[in-house]
């Protein structure tokens, strides 16, 4: 499907040229008259009458799942395939200090309580939207990168796991409650770039992370090695790496790997580029959002885009490659459904992106007062940069940023609170998305929206 202004595939070496040479694109000025705003919310699809207090439809074979869970700590996201085949990316609890440190800002609330730690309700929350009749396990875990908000916060009292090799916190918390057949992150297995990951799993070492988080991730991917369980690193480019169990069943589904750790695939065969200059990284005091694993899912004419935290909006100080968003975004091209980068925060979501993958729905999994930034959302808004209607779903939203944003938000935010799933009917022509309670386990549909036709 044609876009205005799309950065095509053919021109992706010029367009990494252009980036070194220290050429960006900059951002539109930030004001927008609130009449282009509107315009988008009068386009934008009305719900259909919300299934109140009634259960999300069960899975069956055929359908695609998409869980965006809300636990008011960091990204999770289930998959469940068309064939039963199950996914985790990211199973963040963020650091509560560092929350505490970055004051007046303020971290969401637990959800659906804070009676347990996030890892246990994102493992309740699987085992009840789980392929029924089945053992319940995920066949893939995939981590984005190693910040807390990922992949979970270990203290001097996190409980040992069985195993006592490791702690339990985000992951290995569900690790220790759902067996996990893959897992998969951007460095496996040798941990070693772009440098040698275990120097950095000391206090201080990584930013975004304690130094006992990182360490303790490393400690779990080696007793998995250890013991005969599968950890891999993602191969950047590679067509389903991860992949149904009956694929046979499923022809048109796919999963493509476009990103990892600043690897990044040119749109032709399974090559790729190294986007990051080998070398630009030297020490621990690097920041991993840019090394973020990129993928897409295609189902029929459906797809899906998720980035982990890649950046897309250096500040004057940062280097050209900071940029990810808009040679990712070259490969990607238009998709139906797109989780915000880096939960929405001002260094994301640039003009590029949005152009390039023109999404008809965008999830934001955030957990901190500032996301979104104001711009982000002033840019989501745009029809300037791609045509028709948007409807944009958080899994949480501060009463004060929704205050200081304005009424430009209600113009294209659909839903400020919940767990959102995204319901993709067999063979992928079209999809609905249901925003489920998150103050009870029960997690009964309060919103549903479509059905929309996938592109």
């Amino acid at each position: 499907m044609t876009r205005p202004n799309t950065v095509m595939r053919g021109g992706y070496a010029r367009l990494v040229a252009t980036m070194r040479r220290g050429t960006k694109a900059r951002a539109r000025p930030f004001a927008m008259l609130f009449a282009t705003a509107v315009a988008c919310a009068a386009a934008s699809s009305a719900s259909a009458a919300p299934d109140l207090g009634e259960p999300l439809p069960a899975w069956s074979p055929g359908y695609f799942y998409i869980h965006h869970i809300s636990t008011g700590r960091g990204n999770a996201t289930y998959f469940v395939f068309p064939d039963g085949t199950t996914l985790l990316i990211d199973a963040g609890e963020a650091d509560r200090k560092f929350a505490e440190s970055v004051a007046p800002l303020k971290a969401f609330p637990p959800r659906p309580d804070g009676a347990h730690s996030a890892g246990y309700w994102i493992a309740d929350y699987i085992r009840q939207f789980a392929p029924a009749g089945r053992s319940v396990k995920l066949d893939y875990a995939l981590i984005t990168h190693f910040h807390t908000d990922h992949i979970g916060t270990i203290t001097p009292d996190s409980p040992m796991s069985r195993t006592g090799a490791y702690r339990l916190a985000g992951i290995t918390e569900v690790a220790e409650r759902i067996p996990i057949d893959t897992l998969i992150d951007r460095a496996a297995p040798s941990y070693d770039y772009p440098v040698d990951l275990h120097q950095c799993a000391r206090p201080g070492g990584l930013p975004g992370s304690n130094g006992l988080s990182l360490a303790n991730y490393l400690s779990f991917a080696a007793y998995r090695l250890q013991h005969g369980q599968a950890v891999i690193g993602l191969k950047p480019g590679v067509l389903d790496q991860i992949k149904l169990g009956t694929a046979r069943s499923f022809p048109s589904f796919h999963v493509r790997n476009i990103a990892s750790s600043g690897i990044i695939w040119t749109g032709a065969g399974e090559d790729t580029h190294y986007y990051i200059p080998k070398g630009a990284v030297t020490d621990c005091s690097f920041d991993e959002n840019p090394f973020s694993n990129v993928l897409t899912f295609a189902y029929g004419r459906f797809k899906y885009y998720t980035g982990g935290d890649i950046p897309g909006v250096p500040n004057y100080t940062q280097p050209w490659w900071r940029d990810v968003e808009t040679p990712v975004s070259a490969v990607v091209g238009p998709v139906d459904v797109m989780l915000l980068d880096h939960h929405g925060n001002r260094d994301t979501i640039n003009e590029n992106i949005l152009r390039n993958l023109a999404p008809r729905v965008l999830v934001q999994e955030n957990w901190l007062s500032p996301q979104p930034g104001e711009e982000v959302v002033t840019r989501m808004a745009s029809k300037g940069l791609y045509p028709g209607p948007r409807d944009v779903f958080a899994t949480g939203m501060a009463a004060e940023s929704r205050v200081a944003i304005g009424p430009i938000m209600d113009s294209i935010y659909k839903s400020y609170g919940g767990h959102v799933v995204v319901r993709v009917a067999p063979g992928g022509d079209k999809y609905e998305v249901y925003v489920l309670d998150d103050t009870t386990r029960r997690r009964s549909v309060i919103q549903r929206f479509g059905p929309y036709a996938s592109k």
